[in-house]
């Protein structure tokens, strides 16, 4: 009996123990589901919360003042005598730009709106986009237009897109180019500064700045342009729908002597060139307007401008790069034009994307080696139809020696 007594303890004991073991394990499973269920409910909120907060560029504008020379890309028109004309047409005889005036207008100067309203309308998942390294190649430019170059892309650029602005000095020798510029830019975010030490030209002077950048996306621009609001979302969005894809956007017109903001919402134009393998701007063909099902639909271009584009790093490096026997500048932009096309990539424009660009009044440097850059670029990518090239820019233009001499020579030295 008392044996029985201790076997029905010891089942009572067992029961208990199992029942506070399952109660455990149901309590253990509740609570965790309910951690799970709070998680998924919180997700969403905070994910819509995120991307707005994540659309906010590296730095703030500053406060809108409309009574600032040049503000909402207005002309500024100054009526200037005596010492002060003379220090303006000093200016533009320097950089070929008006930088006495452009010395005058904010760093931090807002836009305008010029783009199609849809493009308003766009929505973008900021954590999925790809990042981007912003390379900025310059060479003896003027304070003011670099640094509102700089401060344009970072009030504009969204700072979990942005891993960096690499500004490249192509062996400037100007004095403003080298202690001031290091201090300034030292007390700014996401800025770096890397120096040649010699001159490079544009192309091994980007590729210097590329080098050194983390983003998945690598964005050119030149040193005198003023980026749009929501420039950057499109050009990073495309290249995540097509990695193949090089992105430029669309160039504004930033007058070169009154710094007028001249962008227009209108269809923009697309890139070309003539025999002489000169770049040149067309108006978009009825076969690529029907191809596009929407106004903010990318546009198929031929060649690009040059100077301002996004291409996927991968790709880049898929591709060849730059062709890096290409002098100074003049050239570059069809030679790459080709290649991208050539090489099973497209070449397009985003309408959604707007970037300001001062074209000088005439080319601030010499430009002897624009010609025996297209020359390189006939040999490598036009086969029989560079005949066509050649018939256009005869031998005593061209340099006959160079193509007898050098022609086997140029696929090999364009990383082809």
């Amino acid at each position: 009996m008392a044996h029985c007594g201790r076997r029905n303890r010891s089942k009572l004991l067992l029961f208990f123990f199992g029942v506070t073991l399952v109660g455990y394990l149901i309590f253990s499973r509740h609570n965790s589901a309910d951690v799970r269920v709070t998680n998924r409910r919180e997700a969403p909120g905070e994910r819509q919360l995120d991307n707005k907060e994540l659309k906010k560029p590296v730095y703030e504008r500053l406060p809108l003042d409309l009574n600032a020379l040049g503000e909402m890309g207005r002309a500024v028109k100054l009526n200037l005598n005596g010492e002060e004309k003379r220090k303006e047409e000093e200016s533009i005889k320097k950089h070929q730009i008006n930088t006495y005036v452009s010395d005058k207008v904010s760093l931090h100067r807002r836009l305008p709106e010029r783009w199609n309203p849809l493009c308003k309308e766009l929505k973008y998942d900021y954590r999925s986009l790809p990042t981007t390294s912003v390379v900025i190649a310059f060479y003896n430019e003027a304070w003011s237009t670099l640094l509102r170059t700089v401060h344009s892309v970072l009030e504009t650029s969204p700072d979990i897109l942005l891993k960096e602005v690499v500004l490249v000095d192509d062996y400037s020798d100007r004095a403003h180019l080298k202690e001031p510029l290091e201090k300034y830019i030292s007390g700014l975010r996401k800025v770096r500064l890397i120096r040649a030490t010699k001159r490079e030209g544009l192309v091994r002077a980007r590729l210097l700045g590329a080098s050194i950048t983390t983003g998945d996306v690598l964005t050119f621009l030149d040193c005198h342009c003023e980026c749009h609001e929501g420039w950057l979302e499109p050009l990073l969005h495309r290249i995540k729908e097509e990695p193949s894809a090089v992105v430029c956007p669309v160039i504004d017109v930033i007058d070169w002597n009154t710094f007028e903001y001249l962008g227009n919402s209108g269809e923009p134009q697309i890139g070309g060139f003539d025999w002489r393998l000169v770049f040149t701007w067309h108006v978009i063909p009825d076969y690529e307007q029907k191809r596009r099902r929407s106004s903010i639909d990318v546009i198929r271009s031929p060649t690009m401008a040059g100077g301002l584009f996004a291409v996927s790093r991968n790709y880049f490096h898929y591709l060849g790069t730059y062709d890096t026997g290409m002098e100074v500048w003049g050239g570059e932009n069809l030679e790459f034009s080709f290649r991208i096309w050539q090489c099973g990539g497209s070449l397009e424009v985003h309408p959604c994307s707007h970037v300001g660009h001062v074209f000088p009044k005439k080319a601030p440097y010499s430009r002897s080696k624009a010609l025996a850059n297209s020359v390189r670029a006939a040999e490598v990518w036009m086969d029989e139809y560079k005949e066509v090239y050649y018939h256009r820019n005869p031998p005593r233009t061209t340099g006959g020696l160079w193509r007898c001499e050098r022609a086997e020579e140029a696929p090999r030295e364009a990383g082809l």
